[in-house]
This record gives C-alpha cells, sequence and structure tokens, in this order.
C-alpha cells in the first residue's frame, strides 16, 4: 500500500510535471502568439496612424483651400453689395430725374398749348388790327375826300373814332402781352 502510494504520488509528480510543461510551452506559444499579435497590432496601428495623419493632411490642405476660397467669395459677395448699393443709389437718382424730366414735359405740354392758344389770339388781334387799320384808312380817305364838304364836327367826331380804334387796339395788344 504504501508502495503503491508512493508510486501514486510519482505518477501525480509526473503528471504535474508534464502539465507544467505543457502549460509552460503553451504559456511560451501564446507569449509568441501575444508578441507577434502585439507586433501585427503595433504594425495596423502605425499603418493606420500613417494613414490617419495622411488623411488629417490632406484633410488640413482641404480646409485650408476652402477657407480661402471662401474668404474669397466673401470679398466677392462683399464687393457685390457694395455694387449694388451704388447701383441702388444710381437708380433712385436716375428715378428722381426721370420725374423731373417727365414733370417737365408736362410743364412743355401745357406752355404749347397755353402758346398755341397765344398764338391763335395774336392771329386773331392781328386780322382785327389789319382790319382796324383798313377801316381807319377808309375813313381817312373818306376824310380827305370830303373835308372839304364836311363840317368841322364830321372831322372831330372821325378823329374821336380813329382815337377810340387806336386805344382799343393798343389795349388789346397790351392784354395779350
Amino acid at each position: 500500500m504504501l508502495t503503491d502510494e508512493v508510486s501514486q504520488i510519482q505518477e501525480v509528480r509526473y503528471c504535474l510535471k508534464t502539465l507544467r510543461e505543457q502549460m509552460a510551452a503553451r504559456q511560451n506559444s501564446n507569449n509568441n502568439k501575444v508578441h507577434t499579435l502585439c507586433i501585427n497590432v503595433k504594425n495596423v496601428a502605425d499603418n493606420r496612424e500613417e494613414s490617419y495623419h495622411t488623411r488629417l493632411v490632406e484633410q488640413s490642405e482641404r480646409l485650408q483651400r476652402a477657407e480661402e476660397q471662401s474668404e474669397e467669395r466673401g470679398q466677392q459677395v462683399e464687393e457685390l453689395q457694395r455694387l449694388l448699393g451704388s447701383m441702388e443709389i444710381e437708380s433712385g437718382v436716375l428715378k428722381d430725374k426721370m420725374a423731373a424730366g417727365e414733370a417737365e414735359l408736362l410743364q412743355c405740354a401745357e406752355l404749347e398749348k397755353e402758346v398755341a392758344i397765344l398764338k391763335e389770339k395774336i392771329h386773331h388781334l392781328d386780322d382785327m388790327l389789319k382790319s382796324q387799320q383798313r377801316k381807319v384808312r377808309h375813313m381817312i380817305e373818306q376824310v380827305f375826300m370830303n373835308t372839304s364838304r364836311l363840317p368841322d364836327r364830321v372831322i372831330r367826331d372821325l378823329e374821336e373814332r380813329v382815337a377810340f380804334l387806336e386805344a382799343e387796339v393798343r389795349s388789346l395788344i397790351s392784354y395779350i402781352l
């Protein structure tokens, strides 16, 4: 029994030793695998880091270009807004000038109507004046022809009529002017 127990203990020790060796071998193998895996992870991480860094640099460059373009567009927008403002001012000035021109045009049309009316009045008065002058000439001719036959009273009446007609003509002329 004791020998059996000793042999069993030795067998258990041997199993434990083998198990320890196997575990050590597995541990070494796992360590190697972990080490290899760590190296692989590090390489992948390095590659990813390089890729990320490259993409980051590219993104930074694109962002810089976009900011420059945005700034240029902002300046263009400001310039366009300034031009639009000056065009609105100029448009207002032109509208004012156009309104003033239209008012002048209406005033000119009214003045042209008034001129036409005055010309018609002048023509009418001119005709009246010519008629009066004909009548006066005719009266003067009659007076000269009849001076010897007419009494002084008739001559004075005719002179008064001539003076009255001349005064009437002068008042018409002053009325027109």
